[in-house]
């Protein structure tokens, strides 16, 4: 049995693709209208643009606010559960973490070498976008493994997505960065929209775009020390 990956829970999300659309819109290469209200009358080719420009920020730094925790129940000798939507985190040494019961288990490669005997597991293989506990648990328990979730952002429902598609999703970023997130996002994306780098515009978005990104990554760090980074 899974129980529903954990979120972190200071953050709420306001941000929507309604907000990006309309906020992109009125910059002044754009040349879409900036008071779109409903799905009806976003442009596609903007949204696709923002949604690209949104997986291009988020594939430069691991972001604090996307770790989540999956937590697994295991079962008396079932070992195979299901794997959360994401990449699993290494810590300072280059270990998973991957816990059962409080220890750290150990990555295998391949599980065909691996004895068939039941116990507390120590080791753990992935097979088939499942994570596999060797030895097989025989009793009770919950195992944990902290990830990076591949979700950018959640529907009106609460549910994950994986791309903003309707008016009121919205972008999983907490509230103090929002800002610096849509300056991001958006100068990226009118980037993207660019056809050529000869373009007048390109150079002033690209410096736009690496600066905001540059803070982005800067202030998601935390708050309290400064951390250095030449913008």
């Amino acid at each position: 049995e899974n129980v529903k990956s954990a979120k972190p829970l200071t953050i709420k999300m306001t941000l929507t693709l309604l907000d990006l659309y309309n906020s992109a819109a009125t910059q002044e290469w754009a040349m879409y209208d900036n008071d779109a209200t409903n799905g009806a009358e976003m442009e596609p080719s903007l949204i696709l643009a923002l949604n690209k420009s949104i997986l291009e920020i988020l594939s430069n730094y691991d972001f604090s606010f996307r770790a989540r925790t999956h937590l697994i129940l295991t079962q008396p000798n079932i070992d195979t559960y299901d794997l959360p939507q994401g990449l699993i985190i290494k810590d300072s040494n280059g270990k998973y973490l991957v816990q059962y019961n409080g220890v750290t288990l150990d990555y295998a490669q391949d599980g065909a070498n691996l004895s068939e005997n039941s116990g507390a597991p120590s080791k753990f293989y992935l097979k088939n976008n499942n994570i596999v506990f060797s030895p097989k648990p025989i009793t009770r328990g919950m195992a944990t493994v902290e990830y990076y979730t591949l979700a950018i952002g959640e529907d009106i429902n609460g549910e994950e997505i994986f791309a903003l598609k309707n008016p009121t999703d919205k972008l999983y970023v907490p509230n103090h960065l929002e800002e610096l997130m849509r300056q991001a996002v958006i100068s990226r994306a009118i980037l993207n929209t660019i056809a050529s780098e000869s373009d007048e515009n390109y150079s002033a978005y690209k410096k736009q775009a690496d600066k905001s990104l540059k803070l982005l990554i800067k202030y998601s760090k935390g708050v309290g020390l400064d951390k250095k980074m030449k913008i």
